[in-house]
């Protein structure tokens, strides 16, 4: 993941006052390989966006293999998606003469940007990311309310379950046998990102995965 990001990461109160202003430059759209991640919700709501729009489209396995890329995370073998970059620049793959092409459906680490969001026991601890200062400028307002338009309450239930669930699945997957590692990672990838249908609600099948792939793991043990 790209570390300058990082380095320019701060806590953000809940009700703290901050200026952002996008001035449409695409900088934040450069240089941003390996640090962009396609969550297993943004991948559904691409697919529904891009077949909406009368693209060949069947399943989210459509939108992983043309636009993202799996970064290992730990060595257990749990890994997660990152958007495909282009160019000498590392842009963005959806980076089309400085626009986001995929504004209506882009994933919620551009959305929520320059800000993100951590659970906590007792919601959601803020981050302020200033890596562009030349976008802090404009009329200031509080972090609550720009999380409040932009961090939907899918994205909170989704993103609460994805924590939770994180540490148990690489726990299990350290204690797979190294003969069943293949068929364990089979499982990971078809429960936590393939196995979805784009007809039914988002939230209600990821919960169904995860219990299935969590009870997979523990058999494969």
């Amino acid at each position: 993941m790209n570390e300058l990001i990082l380095k320019n990461i701060y806590p953000l109160e809940w009700n703290e006052r901050i200026t952002f202003t996008c001035c449409g430059c695409g900088s934040c759209c450069r240089h941003v390989k390996e640090s962009v991640p396609l969550e297993t919700l943004d991948t559904y709501r691409l697919a529904k966006h891009f077949r909406e729009h009368g693209e060949s489209v069947v399943c989210m396995d459509d939108i992983l293999s043309r636009y993202a890329e799996p970064v290992l995370l730990d060595e257990c073998g749990y890994f997660v998606y990152m958007l495909k970059t282009t160019g000498p620049d590392d842009a963005c793959i959806f980076l089309k003469d400085n626009r986001c092409t995929i504004q209506a459906a882009k994933p919620r680490a551009c959305r929520t940007y320059p800000l993100s969001a951590e659970p906590t026991e007792t919601g959601f601890r803020y981050h302020l990311c200033t890596e562009k200062p030349h976008h802090f400028q404009g009329k200031a307002f509080k972090a609550r309310d720009f999380m409040k338009r932009y961090f939907t309450r899918e994205d909170q239930n989704f993103i609460n379950l994805d924590f939770q669930s994180t540490v148990p699945i690489a726990d299990l997957l350290r204690q797979i046998p190294e003969k069943r590692k293949k068929a364990a990672l089979i499982l990971f990838l078809r429960y936590k990102y393939s196995d979805f249908d784009l007809d039914m609600p988002f939230m209600e099948q990821y919960e169904k995965n995860i219990q299935k792939l969590l009870s997979g793991l523990k058999e494969l043990i």
